[in-house]
């Protein structure tokens, strides 16, 4: 294939203002981001564009301020086009490129008819919502937003305010502010008609085969899940579920900072589809329990700091916190199931070694065994120390989520 580094991104708004002389590279099948790149040499960010051709999973690199090919195309078996959204960091041979847009073509292609829907899956057993995630992202949605909580009966009228007035709208509403809930915002084309096709219809006894309610409903009421109609609807519900009111989350995090282990799922089982089995393998523990989860985008300077105790110690320590803002990831509080079971050792049981390999080798049953591929790629981070746990709970939900309100 022929053409120049001048003929990057011909159709992008932000190149254009550059007066950079386009032409048109005769590439095809290729998706093209605009990035940036911290250089610490000049002390300056460096606007890039990363070319990735999803035919044989090669990626490059090129500066078209200097015209220069900063990566000549190569191939890069590691990066995955799940990996590519606009605000993830990704990691071409130990440069960091934190995605900032897209082509138009690009968008068009890629995230064509792309939109956000609400999902809330109704109070059930716990050990159940690892089921349903498996199934939400079998069925090719992206989870970009979650978290688990209980909803006030406000939330709960607003969700079903197409019912108000109905005789068994108390019930409803009790019934949903009866237990935990657990929120999602999920992504894919079509999602909102698509999300309510998955679930099927509202009484699981006439729910499709293979619909989640015909899977997992008992009755209309307890019917597992519940979509919002439209994209209007679908923005009301999210900014009631996620968002803030004077400062504060609308809806409160579960966590509880006391006698917890803290658990990490890491970006890259977001992207393996493993999350699901990897939440159903703790609750179903015989000792502990999950009682916080949500969702987190966690930058490069706090993940530096959430493994600084590694630095020095473990030859990963850099990899492992470059993984961990790579894309989101989802941060767990885990609790014994009584106050004598020490949460801390019980998870590290459950979780096995760091090095996976190690793990199916000796501890074949473990989470890092069953869903880790390498020391860093290892499924999720697990509380180390007993005295450790509630300070890593609270980094996410205090820390982390106060930033969230600060920005």
């Amino acid at each position: 294939m022929s053409g120049s580094v001048e003929s990057v991104l011909l159709c992008c708004p932000k190149c254009r203002t550059k007066n950079i002389d386009f032409e048109v590279y005769d590439y095809f099948d290729k998706y093209t981001f605009l990035c940036e790149m911290y250089d610490p040499d000049d002390d300056e960010i460096l606007e890039l564009v990363l070319n990735y051709f999803p035919f044989d999973n090669s990626v490059q690199v090129l500066y078209p301020a200097k015209g220069k090919i900063l990566l000549k195309r190569v191939q890069l078996p590691s990066l995955k086009i799940e990996m590519l959204q606009i605000g993830n960091i990704v990691n071409i041979f130990s440069k960091l490129l934190h995605i900032t847009d897209c082509a138009p073509a690009t968008r068009k292609t890629l995230f064509r008819e792309v939109e956000s829907t609400f999902a809330l899956i109704k109070p059930v057993p716990p050990h159940m919502h690892g089921k349903i995630i498996t199934f939400i992202m079998n069925k090719g949605f992206r989870i970009v937003n979650m978290r688990n909580t209980k909803v006030t009966k406000e939330f709960a009228m607003a969700l079903y305010a197409d019912v108000a007035g109905h005789k068994f709208m108390p019930i409803i509403i009790d019934y949903v502010t009866s237990g935990e809930v657990l929120g999602l915002e999920l992504v894919a084309p079509k999602a909102v008609e698509r999300w309510r096709e998955c679930m099927g219809a509202t009484d699981p006894q006439l729910a499709a085969p293979g619909t989640l309610r015909a899977l997992y409903g008992e009755n209309i009421l307890k019917n597992i899940a519940h979509g919002t109609k439209t994209a209007a609807e679908t923005q009301k519900m999210l900014q009631m579920f996620f968002g803030l009111e004077q400062g504060l989350p609308k809806l409160p995090y579960r966590a509880t900072f006391t006698r917890c282990a803290c658990c990490v799922i890491k970006p890259h089982a977001l992207v393996d589809g493993t999350v699901g089995a990897i939440l159903e393998h703790i609750a179903t523990s015989d000792n502990l329990y999950i009682s916080a989860m949500a969702m987190f985008t966690v930058t490069l300077c706090d993940a530096a700091d959430f493994f600084e105790v590694y630095k020095g110690v473990l030859p990963e320590y850099e990899a492992m916190y470059i993984h961990l803002a790579e894309g989101k990831c989802i941060a767990l509080e885990v609790k014994g199931k009584d106050s004598s079971i020490d949460s801390v050792n019980e998870l590290r049981k459950l979780c096995g070694p760091r090095d996976p390999e190690f793990c199916r080798q000796l501890y074949p049953e473990c989470i890092r065994a069953l869903y880790g591929k390498d020391i860093v790629h290892n499924a999720v981070h697990c509380t180390d120390l007993p005295e450790d746990g509630e300070l890593e709970v609270e980094f996410f939900f205090k820390l982390l989520a106060n930033q969230k309100v600060a920005s």
